[in-house]
């Protein structure tokens, strides 16, 4: 039975369980874990994807360990069981003289282990939102499908068209663009008018495409 929680278990300089006195594996500590709960929070603030990731991956250890402690918490139902089914009552006769047998108390039932989920898994109900918090790559800078950022690629094509209006486009490139990232602001540079288009195009479509 100790085989199938050994990862949860103490376990002796022999690799052997270490046992306690009611003849029970001892738990290890249980580890820091997260909750579905946790990762909506960090989604919902727009949290760095590698924080997410990682409060993801803690869920699924959670997991785990919850079903641990509910095969540990069987373990110690089950021996109960087992010493009282040991160690029944004698049988006792009713007022009609009848002998009334001590039942078996039945046995509980083994919690199943779930399969260990993969942090793609975990977070699959809030793929669409974690598309548009990763957005559309460019020069290796994420930017975010959002509306600060179409209004801030809004605002650089209006300025952009002010520029050409006084003759002086190649006074305006190369331009930084302070885009909203899964990692916080970052500064993307823009080279020429050419790359400009090329990225609001991109960014255009992939926000097209989100809410569609």
């Amino acid at each position: 039975m100790t085989n199938k929680i050994v990862n949860f278990i103490v376990l002796d300089n022999e690799q052997k369980p270490v046992i306690s006195d009611e003849g029970l594996p001892v738990l290890l500590a249980r580890p820091d874990t997260k909750t579905m709960q946790d990762v909506e929070r960090l989604i919902e603030l727009n949290k760095p994807t590698s924080v997410i990731n990682k409060f993801a991956e803690l869920v699924s250890l959670g997991e785990q360990w919850d079903w641990a402690q509910s095969y540990y918490s069987y373990l110690v139902e089950k021996l109960e069981v087992e010493q009282y089914n040991e160690n029944l009552p004698e049988p006792t006769t009713n007022e009609a003289g009848e002998l009334i047998e001590v039942e078996l108390k039945s046995l509980p039932i083994e919690p199943e282990q779930p399969a260990v989920k993969s942090t793609s898994e975990i977070l699959a109900p809030y793929s669409r939102h974690l598309a548009k918090l990763k957005g559309v790559e460019h020069r290796g800078v994420c930017v975010t499908l959002n509306e600060a950022n179409q209004n801030g690629l809004s605002a650089l094509k209006s300025a952009l068209e002010l520029a050409r209006d006084f003759d002086a486009t190649d006074q305006f490139f190369p331009v930084n663009f302070n885009a909203e990232t899964p990692n916080g602001v970052e500064v993307l540079l823009l080279d020429d008018e050419e790359e400009f288009k090329h990225f609001g195009f991109s960014f255009v479509i992939a926000r097209k495409a989100l809410f569609e």
